[in-house]
């Protein structure tokens, strides 16, 4: 499984975990298969990620990703820049959290 940017879905790709609004309401059900139109209502509604099935796992990827960002980051105290490594760190976490 792995998160996918709404921009890199595509049709025929199978949906993981359901993928609610922010009302609750279940736009896919697990299992479901994208279709064209269907990721343009899913755009449209807002949602900008889907877990997707069948996707190789990511996991020790993303450990690697996180390791280096740790290093680029070594030694800087520019808040401005800690705040995007703390982005970009949050981000790659929630990536891991699907994938677990």
């Amino acid at each position: 499984m792995e998160l996918v940017d709404i921009t890199q879905l595509r049709p025929g790709q199978t949906v993981a975990k359901a993928v609610i609004n922010a009302s609750g309401a279940v736009l896919c059900p697990p299992g479901f298969c994208l279709t064209e139109i269907a990721i343009e209502r899913l755009r449209n509604a807002g949602i900008t990620a889907v877990v997707i099935e069948g996707v190789e796992d990511k996991a020790p990827e993303i450990q690697n990703r996180l390791q280096a960002l740790e290093e680029r980051f070594e030694g800087i105290d520019d808040p401005i820049l800690l705040q995007l490594k703390a982005a970009i760190k949050a981000r790659l976490n929630m990536l891991h959290m699907h994938e677990v």
